[in-house]
């Protein structure tokens, strides 16, 4: 992967993760799969506002997204964070050791 390209993932990553709501639904979702309904309701923001959110952490690729039936069902996506963040460390020379569970 190209400097610039890291550089773009890295910003969509972070903006992703900059965000304090965003933060809640990564966290949430680290534990299990939730359907945007659920996030609702464990947020308690609107289903516009979570769906907007959950559109940027899906752009940046931290989640990704699965349809059953009418239900849209969303999961951390634990692998590309860990590339990302890992490859952020790499370029300012900060080892990283990822334990394995």
């Amino acid at each position: 992967m190209s400097v610039d390209m890291d550089r773009k993932r890295f910003s969509r990553s972070f903006k992703a993760f900059g965000d304090p709501t965003r933060l809640r639904i990564i966290m949430l979702l680290a534990s299990k799969e939730m359907t945007v309904n659920e996030v609702v309701k464990e947020i308690g923001l609107s289903q516009p506002t979570i769906s907007r959110h959950l559109a940027v952490l899906r752009e940046a690729d931290v989640v990704v997204s699965r349809r059953n039936g009418q239900q849209v069902i969303y999961s951390l996506n634990k692998d590309s964070i860990r590339v990302c963040c890992t490859g952020f460390c790499d370029c300012l020379a900060i080892p990283v050791k990822i334990q394995r569970k």
